[in-house]
């Protein structure tokens, strides 16, 4: 009798189950969205393999074969070529170091006109004004002198008119740009779009900066204070800390369109291939929609021991959010193309910026064999398009 009840039990139990709508729900999987904008699908195109007919200009000797190239630009159809090259190193030994200069120089090649400008920056990030007047060159200013001898840690930008063989030497010209207590102020400018786009940095962690360019212009010139550490690379010179009183227009009275931070990835807890802005920041370019951002670092000339060099890409709208994941730069990393053009045998190519003109994106870096090869860096631009 109980095995009969207990059978009956569970007869129903069973019955009952089988009402129930078991049927298993499963999450509904995330569409990919695919990418119509051709600005971002000319970046897509930069994971790819290079062909050589790509390349604006190839192993391009500039003024100093012992510098990289810091920032470069494109104009006329790419028929004007800029590029910014830091002084010679001469262990900071008087009369011989240019650790002072920075050169910018239009053209394509060392044959271009060359200005010189002293006490400014390395020349990371230029940007070009074209202008009814005049070319006019976009550039981080009033670098302080670090322990290297290297002038760096820039305090303001400055609009400075190209002039042919002209020199500067007082660490600004022209129309000088202030954001308080920010360093490393690096610009992109979009006249067409009216874009002024200005990057700071501090302990690798960088903050983007959106302004209307011509409401950064029309603001009147004030009295900043911009201490700093400057000279001593003439022979007999001593090297001085200065407080220096300038004109500038403060950007800390202008509200940004839009600004966003980049955080720095933990270098041991970090992965290299996908945390954004894991290696050095590069460089980067704005238009009236996004930020374009690149990092890298070059393989110090030894394959063997360090891979290939590396190269990032991450696109970003002008409220931070990343529109274009991180992504390779090929040719960067690409050993045995850039030994088959004749560049480089060790794999040294070091990122040098991005500029984004007319529906093409363009990427410069430097190549360079190793200590003593007499060739020492060339300068490269690739050239994206759909």
């Amino acid at each position: 009798m109980n095995a009969y009840r207990f059978l009956l039990k569970a007869t129903v139990a069973v019955a009952a189950i089988g009402m129930l709508d078991v049927t298993p729900v499963f999450a509904a999987k995330k569409q990919k969205q695919k990418v119509t904008d051709p600005r971002l699908q000319t970046v897509l195109t930069m994971t790819k393999p290079v062909k050589e007919e790509q390349f604006v200009v190839k192993g391009v000797k500039l003024f100093t074969t012992s510098r990289a190239i810091q920032g470069f630009d494109v104009a006329d159809n790419e028929a004007t070529l800029w590029y910014s090259q830091p002084g010679k190193v001469a262990g900071k030994k008087q009369g011989s170091t240019k650790l002072q200069e920075v050169y910018v120089i239009r053209g394509r090649g060392r044959s271009g006109e060359r200005m010189v400008l002293r006490y400014f920056c390395s020349g990371n990030n230029i940007a070009v004004e074209h202008a009814a007047d005049g070319d006019y060159v976009w550039i981080g200013s009033n670098g302080t002198k670090l322990s290297s001898g290297a002038y760096s840690r820039t305090r303001t930008l400055s609009r400075v008119p190209f002039t042919p063989n002209g020199e500067v030497g007082d660490g600004y010209a022209g129309e000088t740009y202030y954001l308080g207590g920010e360093w490393y102020l690096y610009p992109a400018v979009n006249v067409e779009q009216d874009i002024l786009a200005i990057t700071t940095s501090r302990a690798g962690v960088v903050t983007v900066y959106v302004y209307s360019l011509s409401e950064a212009r029309a603001l009147p010139d004030t009295d900043v204070k911009i201490k700093t550490v400057w000279k001593g690379e003439e022979i007999g010179e001593e090297e001085e800390t200065v407080t220096r009183t300038i004109r500038a227009k403060d950007l800390t009275t202008l509200e940004p369109m839009s600004s966003f931070v980049i955080p720095k990835p933990d270098k041991d807890k970090g992965n290299p291939m996908k945390d954004i802005n894991y290696f050095n920041f590069r460089g980067f370019d704005a238009d009236k929609d996004y930020i374009y951002f690149v990092e890298g670092a070059h393989n110090k000339g030894n394959y063997n021991a360090n891979g290939p060099s590396n190269a990032f890409i991450t696109v970003f709208d002008h409220a931070g959010n990343v529109v274009l994941p991180r992504r390779r730069i090929s040719v960067i990393a690409d050993k045995y193309m850039l030994n088959l053009l004749g560049l480089t045998t060790t794999g040294y190519a070091d990122i040098c910026g991005i500029k984004v003109h007319d529906g093409k994106i363009y990427i410069a870096f430097s190549t360079y064999n190793k200590s003593g090869d007499k060739a020492g860096h060339r300068a490269n631009i690739v050239r994206y398009q759909l």
